[in-house]
């Protein structure tokens, strides 16, 4: 069976990183392979999580008969085959930075590169019927691609963002409390289902489409947690690029539990919870009174200790007192 194997030095383990936060441009284009049915066999793609296949029938609905779900059918499915290779320069490292970073660095990709890559790419699942323009770098084409990429992340992607976001975080924390309590060998040995690691060796192996080697030399190695990744781990198909391995974090029952209504409430108490979401901007006292339905003298106290810890602020004229919510007492609230 074929296999990837990532060889590691000691400098390199010293290297080794946790990507902070999900990765823009990588879940984009694995959020791809997920509206995609069929591998290149014609086998049925694998059982989806819940909360994936939710995300993909809501995505499907709300790309059909649109314009956008034309540009993304003829111009996105085919620079992203489910297939053992799609172009290198459609994730760039920069995503880690975040879409609008993400996006600039893959339009600034040299031509020469991209007809590199779209030739491998024709080689293996087909040439896309617009990559002649892409090879020539021509700049309706780019533009094209960036405006298709970042109508879709904002459409498909955005709306599920938090979740993702909060998902990766968890697993981040998990593979840190690994490496503190235990060691390197002992996260790169739970780091999936997926891997092996053979740790006399420092070596690190997976089932791959093909069999694919890649020597850090000192590089290190970025793990990238995604949430559309499914199956076997990911890398970059050229093995000079700045070393990452994507993997899937999995999907948990709990991951799909309701937010609590109450959560804001129990923090810092009913009361407190109701004067904080009265306030947006220059809130006076009687419109807090009314829609809290408490005290003047409640009021005051409570509002005493929000001001205290930075949740609100406070300002008096003319006899009169107003109320602002602070940045860090929007950010409590938003989820309630």
């Amino acid at each position: 069976m074929p296999q990837l194997s990532i060889y590691f030095t000691t400098q390199d383990l010293a290297r080794l990183r946790v990507c902070p936060g999900p990765h823009t441009l990588w879940e984009l284009v694995l959020s791809l392979h997920r509206l995609q049915p069929c591998r290149p066999s014609g086998a049925p793609a694998p059982r989806m999580p819940p909360g994936v296949a939710r995300w993909r029938a809501d995505t499907l609905s709300a790309l059909a008969g649109r314009r956008l779900g034309h540009h993304v059918q003829r111009h996105l499915l085919p620079l992203t085959p489910v297939s053992s290779y799609f172009p290198d320069f459609l994730t760039p490292y920069a995503g880690t930075d975040g879409l609008d970073q993400g996006l600039d660095t893959l339009l600034s990709t040299p031509r020469r590169r991209i007809e590199d890559e779209l030739d491998r790419l024709a080689t293996r699942s087909g040439a896309p019927s617009w990559g002649a323009e892409l090879a020539a770098g021509d700049l309706s084409a780019l533009h094209l691609l960036g405006d298709t990429m970042r109508a879709y992340f904002n459409t498909a992607l955005a709306p599920s963002w938090p979740a993702i976001a909060d998902r990766i975080a968890v697993e981040r924390t998990r593979l840190t409390g690994i490496r503190t309590t235990s060691g390197i060998d002992a996260m790169l040995s739970h780091l999936s289902p997926t891997t092996i690691w053979h740790p006399r060796e420092r070596i690190l192996r997976a089932p791959y489409p093909v069999s694919h080697s890649i020597r850090l030399q000192g590089r290190g190695l970025t793990l990238i947690p995604s949430w559309f990744c499914s199956g076997p781990p990911v890398a970059f198909a050229d093995p000079a690029l700045p070393p990452v391995l994507l993997y899937s974090v999995g999907h948990t029952p709990a991951q799909l539990a309701e937010s609590d209504p109450d959560a804001l409430a129990k923090l810092i108490g009913h009361t407190r919870a109701a004067i904080l979401l009265a306030i947006t901007t220059g809130t006076p006292t009687d419109a807090i009174l009314r829609r809290t339905a408490i005290s003047a003298s409640q009021l005051s106290r409570h509002a005493a200790v929000l001001k205290n810890n930075n949740l609100i602020t406070e300002a008096r004229h003319a006899g009169r007192t107003f109320y602002t919510r602070t940045p860090l007492g929007n950010a409590l609230t938003a989820s309630a």
